[in-house]
């Protein structure tokens, strides 16, 4: 959808009225004065929801991954960053800016008066494409780890692994052994895991997705052995 069609759909909750039309270069609005309270709502969530995929995908696409991943990491990133976003403050910046001058170019005003929200979706960028060739990695040592298995008897009956989105995982059998870590990136979970070669491992993904790329190795890992649960226990 173009900017004109995006900022009417914004300006139609705002409850005041404004006359919207195309204009050189870009879109005209008119309101009265106790309508800019409105028009500043109206483009803060243009700019920090609208234009957040075609800025998500300028970032990304500066990466050498495939187009597939390319599409990967931007829908996994933008949702990092509407989880976290923030329009507290952004009306109030576009309004003391429409106070002084009659024009608004969207982008400049990103780029140059909210540097710091750009950095964080440039985080959130690099920290989807980290996940996924992590989850690469984890993908390509899970056959090996499985023969690996496969050829060492039990060395316990049952264990319990819970996942969690900011990387804690805790790790039980029911009797003697607790434990709970940060284990990021899966690999010392994953070493712990096949070095204990349990009978039976359940899995109990609270991460809300976060730790998919573990959860698929797991799977693969333990072929026969694993039973996964999903959701809030």
């Amino acid at each position: 959808m173009e900017l004109l069609g995006l900022l009417q759909e914004r300006l139609s909750t705002q409850g005041a009225v404004f006359a919207v039309s195309p204009a050189l270069g870009g879109v005209g609005v008119r309101t009265e004065a106790a309508g800019l309270p409105g028009l500043c709502r109206a483009l803060g969530q243009l700019l920090l929801k609208d234009m957040l995929p075609f800025e998500m995908e300028r970032l990304v696409d500066r990466t050498p991954l495939p187009l597939m991943d390319k599409e990967q990491v931007v829908s996994q990133a933008v949702d990092c960053a509407l989880e976290q976003a923030d329009l507290s403050d952004t009306p109030g910046r576009l309004m003391a800016h429409l106070k002084r001058e009659s024009r608004l170019c969207l982008e400049g005003f990103l780029h140059f008066r909210m540097q710091e929200t750009v950095l964080f979706w440039q985080l959130c960028a690099e920290e989807a494409t980290s996940a996924l060739l992590m989850e690469r990695e984890l993908s390509e040592v899970a056959g090996v780890l499985q023969l690996m298995l496969l050829n060492r008897p039990p060395r316990c009956r049952t264990l319990r692994l819970c996942l969690h989105g900011d990387g804690v995982c805790s790790l039980s059998d029911g009797e003697e052994l607790h434990m709970e870590y940060v284990d990021e990136s899966g690999q010392g979970i994953i070493s712990l895991l096949v070095g204990m070669a349990p009978a039976r491992l359940l899995v109990y993904d609270l991460s809300g997705g976060r730790r998919q790329g573990l959860v698929t190795a797991l799977t693969e890992i333990f072929l026969g052995r694993m039973c996964l649960y999903t959701g809030e226990f």
